[in-house]
């Protein structure tokens, strides 16, 4: 697999990267209609304990609101080379964005990120780049977190949304909210695959892969995800992600299943998400009632019962119900359409409509 060969890119540069020392280090940050959740990435890059040149690369999706205002009123542009690449019209997706920064990037080291994560350790960058120190490394992941303090100023369909994350710490995490990365290695194993991943599912192939070239460190830095930020949440946004998140799921099972000495807990998850979509399946079928349609309402209640521990609003026991049984059948629909399919074809814009 190669990166594709595009045209030069056309650059908005806070300044010329002829007037800037060559970077040590490269960001790279995809990003579409995220003025809300941008000033929280930029305050966190400014905010960093970092004396060493570095550049920064937001890769525009077709934003339509004021996020590329936003990144270039920023006072970030006064200490690194902060540059924004809009995306080919024709490459849509967080992977062909990612790939055409990389391709853009000047630095001998890649830093991936998201637009809607808080850095919380004013040292991260120098503990990615630190890491690198070591030539047997090839990459670095974080320590993942929830929205934190910022939970309770979402809607209560963001919190529905995030509930589920807020008490989770995944440490050693690999999926492009503060991942670092050789750029000859990168080159190397032809980045992120956009064939079978244009839409999401990328991240533990891309880890395999890495993981064949030398030895991944973990870096320590905790960074929180900000998903929908300030943002209007509503039930039919929150069911389209979890439509990209299932047909994410399905795409991915065979790498999963070729690589599990990589994920040796897997196969308890593949189990559980075939069972409920077995359920869900023979709950259609007047014979298998009514045990099937029993089953799916288990899965429903599992699946709520970080909602009921995290949110606190009187209108829950009304429209968490019957959302959590909708959220099963989509699941089932995409995720077998992913693993029929073996690639992501949910094009995700937003969980607020």
């Amino acid at each position: 697999m190669t990166i594709a060969a595009q045209p030069s890119p056309t650059f908005f540069p806070a300044a010329s990267p002829e007037d800037n020392p060559t970077p040590v280090l490269s960001i790279v940050i995809p990003f579409r209609n995220e003025e809300t959740t941008l000033p929280i990435v930029l305050d966190s890059l400014a905010a960093q304990r970092f004396d060493r040149p570095f550049e920064v690369i937001f890769v525009d999706g077709h934003s339509t609101d004021r996020s590329v205002e936003v990144i270039r009123a920023h006072p970030l542009a006064r200490r690194a080379d902060v540059r924004i690449l809009p995306a080919p019209p024709e490459r849509e997706g967080m992977n062909h964005a990612r790939n055409d920064g990389a391709r853009a990037a000047r630095a001998p080291i890649l830093l991936f990120m998201q637009a809607d994560v808080r850095i919380r350790d004013p040292n991260a960058l120098a503990a990615v780049l630190h890491a690198f120190d070591d030539p047997a490394v090839v990459a670095t992941t974080f320590t993942g977190l929830g929205a934190g303090s910022d939970f309770r100023r979402y809607d209560l369909w963001g919190r529905i949304f995030l509930a589920r994350y807020q008490r989770l710490r995944c440490e050693h995490d690999l999926d492009t909210k503060f991942n670092g990365v050789r750029r000859d290695v990168f080159n190397r194993i032809g980045g992120f695959d956009e064939t079978r991943f244009p839409f999401g599912g990328e991240d533990f192939e891309f880890r395999v892969r890495l993981a064949r070239e030398g030895r991944i460190a973990d870096t320590g830095v905790e960074v929180e995800h900000l998903h929908g930020y300030g943002r209007r949440h509503t039930p039919l946004g929150l069911l389209r992600k979890y439509a990209r998140n299932a047909e994410c799921m399905g795409a991915t099972v065979p790498v999963y299943l070729r690589n599990l000495r990589h994920e040796p807990g897997y196969l308890r998850h593949f189990a559980a998400r075939n069972l409920l979509v077995l359920a869900c399946i023979a709950s259609l079928v007047p014979a298998a009632w009514p045990w099937a349609p029993l089953a799916v309402l288990a899965f429903a209640a599992a699946w709520s019962a970080p909602v009921w521990l995290e949110v606190r609003d009187w209108r829950l026991p009304f429209v968490l119900p019957p959302f959590a049984i909708a959220a099963m059948y989509v699941f089932t629909v995409y995720y077998l359409r992913g693993l029929i399919a073996g690639r992501t074809r949910v094009r995700l814009r937003t969980t607020t409509g």
